[in-house]
């Protein structure tokens, strides 16, 4: 038994799936407080309990564990996009979609960072990347927009547009949220959320709302 146990593969560690979800985790929280070009695998390692050898095993280099990180951005958004057979293209039914979306955003923390810094930080990258992991959840929003606009629900909102702003409010404001709570001298960091939610509420009801005729017309 022992002599079989010496012959396992050199580098293979015991518990694979967990190792490998602690160093996704540490790389995630990494990446996140001090960007791509900053994090060493090193570092990575430590905070995960492992060497860099069993991060090349897993991962083969920093470039394609950070890929990973970025492509469970996309697999966390799904539990939080609406139904299809569900969903109804109505004022109550957008406003819930954008509430999940913050929902995702205060469950996962270090995701909204991640996105922010790879927007900023990696331009070129971005530019080349084949993949957009905010894609399905802003074509969701477009798709549900147009429906709304078809049925005379909504007025002439840019659909598209629409989505890069309620994305882009949310994802700030999750990067800045102790920013903001000691900006406005608030007690707690929920007080903070609740008055940024029912602003957003406000604001993409006043974007999707009809256009009220002039008096005379």
């Amino acid at each position: 038994m022992a002599a079989r146990a010496q012959t396992r593969k050199a580098g293979r560690p015991h518990g694979a799936p967990d190792t490998r979800e602690a160093c996704l985790e540490a790389a995630e929280r990494l990446f996140a407080t001090q960007g791509f070009a900053a994090t060493g695998l090193r570092q990575i390692g430590a905070a995960a309990g492992v060497t860099i050898a069993t991060l090349i095993y897993h991962f083969g280099s920093k470039e394609k564990l950070y890929g990973k990180v970025l492509g469970r951005i996309a697999d966390s958004i799904t539990p939080y996009m609406p139904a299809p057979e569900g969903f109804e293209a109505d004022l109550d039914g957008v406003v819930a979609m954008v509430e999940r979306f913050l929902d995702w955003s205060l469950d996962h923390g270090d995701y909204s960072a991640l996105l922010l810094r790879e927007l900023m930080e990696n331009p070129s990258r971005a530019a080349k990347a084949r993949r957009w992991y905010l894609l399905p959840l802003m074509e969701a929003y477009a798709a549900a927009i147009r429906a709304g606009q078809e049925a005379g629900r909504f007025g002439p909102c840019d659909p598209e547009m629409f989505g890069f702003y309620v994305t882009g409010a949310i994802t700030h404001f999750q990067a800045s949220t102790v920013t903001i709570q000691q900006m406005l001298t608030v007690g707690s960091r929920g007080e903070v959320i609740d008055r940024f939610r029912a602003t957003l509420r406000a604001n993409v009801r006043a974007m999707l709302m009809p256009a009220v005729p002039s008096p005379g017309r």
